[in-house]
């Protein structure tokens, strides 16, 4: 049996988190049978971040190195439909989403005051009100140098939202009139494309980017489409 161990849902997704959304879409997709541990505190994790899952016994981290794990486990790949190029795609796509888009999320989410208010009620609703002043301002310092990291701190507010339209719009171009980023049916990628494309389109959270992302009709209609496809239940 697989365990999933990751944040709880909130904000009218089934996961906070575009990775654990990310993880668990996949585990739907492949039909895998698994069991879902909430929990908050990512230093828990093996490489200090969530998800991570159990299996035999055994610790795993990391959403690419999950899926791989499991793929060889169980002897299945979920991109057995996709030809060289169409693989080639799925992992264009998923490093778009995964090292450039969750980014731009986390920034207007956790640095950006208009996502901030929003998420500090929600995320520290565990933790004694004199302390969540103080739990928020170390939050933001380490997201702050995680985003530093990845250059995206020299930049302004308005040039970060200028690159995440350039990702919806990529993202727009390359789904098309298609149902989903696999084509006729989903791939990996959809895993990753789901997890942060709910999080910006069915998410409650207001923010510039969840603004922006609602107004892709077609990314809209994916987001349904994969909601009733892999979440009706």
């Amino acid at each position: 049996m697989i365990t999933l161990f990751q944040f709880p849902p909130a904000f009218n997704v089934p996961n906070v988190s575009p990775f654990c959304l990310k993880l668990e879409t996949f585990l739907r997709l492949a039909g895998l049978e698994y069991q879902v541990k909430p929990v908050m505190d990512p230093r828990k994790g093996p490489k200090g971040k969530l998800p991570f899952i159990t299996l035999d016994g055994k610790a795993i981290a990391d959403t690419a190195i999950i899926m791989r794990t499991l793929q060889q486990y169980y002897e299945f790949d979920l991109d057995a439909g996709l030809d060289a190029r169409g693989r080639g795609w799925a992992v264009s796509i998923t490093r778009l989403c995964d090292e450039h888009l969750v980014p731009l999320l986390v920034y207007f989410r956790w640095l950006d005051e208009q996502g901030f208010r929003q998420v500090k009620d929600v995320m520290f609703r565990g933790i004694p009100a004199p302390l969540r002043p103080a739990v928020g301002m170390l939050m933001q310092r380490k997201i702050r140098g995680d985003l530093k990291g990845r250059g995206l701190m020299r930049h302004s507010r308005d040039e970060l939202l200028g690159f995440a339209r350039d990702d919806l719009e990529a993202l727009d171009g390359m789904l098309g009139d298609l149902p989903y980023f696999g084509g006729a049916q989903p791939c990996s990628a959809d895993a990753a494309t789901y997890g942060v494309l709910a999080n910006l389109i069915l998410s409650t959270l207001e923010t510039p980017l969840n603004d922006m992302a609602r107004s892709y009709e077609r990314l809209v209609g994916y987001c349904d489409r994969m909601q009733a496809r892999v979440w009706a239940s």
